[in-house]
Order: structure tokens, then C-alpha cells, then sequence
């Protein structure tokens, strides 16, 4: 047991329409509070584009709070939560992941190790195979992240402290799934992390659970034209790391073109590889989302 008084925790999560995952992901924080029961938390749910009651159930029905609003788009949704939140400490996570049951204990831990640091992002298992979500997550040690570990730093998967996002500001509300960019909200709040010179780290033992979906072509292409906008607004904003940002460019388009020339000379398994993860269009949407972000030049303001 803690012997002092101790900080707050809020997780926040939008949702729509996925009620089955949404049930799954409180159970589990809740969970997670029973594992850890001196560390006060509340559960803050956004629900978008419906004002029908949701029909959760609740085994501590006092932490949670449901939030019915019009304004459609997941940063909104967040920036909303983050206004009606009293946590000293946030955790964002999609509604259809869930966190490990010690997830509570291993935040409070980190956070009294790494005590003037903000900004945690935690490691992501795909619970059906019980395999890392992407390469980027077999990775079992701390780490300090720079601008090139962007990728690390997931939407479903990441802690903020209340200071550092008083000093940084909200999410950018032209990023996220049912804004102009559709996705890299993460991938924003993180460039905005580094630039005002806050450490991030990467917790393998804070873990986060999210099946890897099958992403169909239309949306391969959203995320990777919402990555493209990312790091030509990050790089219109520190001008100073021209180069890292022109590297993590060519690093994308380069990976994704070798999988284009093999798919054209070997066949094969490289096809059936071209149509999961459709390589051509990372390349089209990424350099979409760069030439359009730098046509538009607009910065972003504060919320």
C-alpha cells in the first residue's frame, strides 16, 4: 500500500458503436483498479454520432462517467475528456483494446522511478496470437524515445501527465479518425512531446492489448496520407531536424517501394503481402498528405 497521498489516474476512451470491445476494455480497467485499489481513477467514455444510452456493465459504477456529444472525430472527443478529466496522470485507449491487470501497479512504479517524466507509451500484444503487435513492440526493454521511434508511440497506448499537456496543448483536432487526416494524432501530440524537450519512454512491462486488424485499402491509404501531413507539419514546425524528418520520409517510402519491386519481380508470397498491407498505396497517401499539408501551410492553434 501507498503510505501518502497519490496522484490520479484518468483513462479515456471514444467510442461509437463498438459495444461488445467497449464493455471489454472497462472490465479491464477495472481489473486493473482492483489489482492496485489505493490509487484513485476514473474511467471518462466519449460516446459520438448517438445519444442512445449504452448498456455497460459496471462493477464500480462511481468512477465511470459516460459523455454523449455531436462532435464527430477522435481528437475532439479526447480534448473533450481531457476538459472534464481531474487526473494527474491520462491514459488514451481505443475502445476496442484493454489493458494487462497490473497495468495500475506498473504505471505507479514508472512514474515514481521516472519521476520528471510525462509521457509514457506502453507496449502493444495482439491477444489473439499473444504476439507483439508489430515488430516495433518486440522490443522488452526501457527506452528513451527520439523522433525516429515515432511509430512507437501508439494512439491505443500512451500515458500523459496533466503538466505536459498543459504545456504542449490538446490533440490537434484536424488529426485522428473522422478528421481531415485521418489517424497520426499520436504521431502529432509525440513530435510536439520532443520539440518542448520532454522525455518519452517506452514501458515494455505497461502493456496494452489490441488484435492487429485487416485494414482495407482505402483506410491503408487515410493513415499513411494522415502520416504524410504528421511530419510535413512537425517538420514545418522544427525546421532544425529537417534531415531526421526527410530520413523517417525516405525510411517509409523506401520500405514500402522494395515490397513494391519484389511483389513485380518474385510474385509469389509478395502479392499476397502487397494485398494486406498494400505497399503502393503507403507510398501514394504519404506523398498525398506531405503535398497537401505544405499546399495548405496552416499551423495549428492550441486548444
Amino acid at each position: 500500500m501507498i503510505k501518502e497521498a497519490v496522484w490520479r489516474i484518468s483513462f479515456i476512451i471514444a467510442s461509437i458503436d463498438r459495444d461488445q470491445e467497449l464493455q471489454k476494455c472497462i472490465s479491464s480497467i477495472e481489473k486493473a483498479h482492483e489489482h492496485q485499489q489505493d490509487i484513485p481513477i476514473e474511467i471518462l467514455v466519449v460516446i459520438q454520432k448517438t445519444k442512445q444510452k449504452k448498456n455497460i456493465g459496471l462493477n464500480y459504477p462511481a468512477i465511470t462517467r459516460f459523455y454523449y456529444i455531436d462532435k464527430v472525430g477522435l481528437s475532439a472527443a479526447r480534448n473533450f475528456a481531457i476538459a472534464k478529466s481531474t487526473g494527474d496522470y491520462l491514459v488514451f485507449i481505443d475502445d476496442d483494446a484493454f489493458v494487462k491487470e497490473d497495468f495500475i501497479a506498473v504505471l505507479l512504479k514508472n512514474t515514481m522511478t521516472h519521476n520528471k517524466v510525462g509521457a509514457f507509451c506502453g507496449r502493444l500484444i495482439d491477444p489473439i496470437r499473444n504476439v507483439p503487435f508489430s515488430r516495433l513492440f518486440c522490443n522488452t526493454n526501457v527506452k528513451s524515445l527520439t523522433r525516429i521511434d515515432f511509430q512507437n508511440f501508439m494512439g491505443s497506448a500512451h500515458v500523459l501527465s496533466r503538466k505536459v499537456i498543459e504545456k504542449i496543448g490538446y490533440y490537434d483536432e484536424d488529426f485522428g479518425v473522422g478528421a481531415k487526416y485521418f489517424g497520426s494524432e499520436e504521431s502529432d501530440i509525440f513530435f510536439r512531446l520532443i520539440m518542448a524537450k520532454e522525455q518519452v519512454l517506452y514501458l515494455p512491462d505497461l502493456v496494452f492489448f489490441h488484435p492487429i486488424p485487416t485494414t482495407p485499402s482505402d483506410y491503408v491509404y487515410k493513415y499513411a496520407y494522415a502520416v504524410g501531413a504528421v511530419l510535413a507539419k512537425s517538420c514545418n514546425n522544427d525546421k532544425a531536424n529537417f534531415i531526421t524528418y526527410s530520413y523517417l520520409v525516405l525510411q517509409i517510402m523506401t520500405r514500402a517501394l522494395i515490397r513494391v519491386v519484389q511483389k513485380i519481380l518474385f510474385k509469389g508470397r509478395y502479392i499476397e503481402m502487397n494485398k494486406k498491407y498494400h505497399y503502393d498505396l503507403v507510398i501514394k497517401g504519404t506523398f498525398d498528405g506531405m503535398r497537401d499539408y505544405k499546399k495548405n501551410e496552416h499551423g495549428f492553434v492550441r486548444a
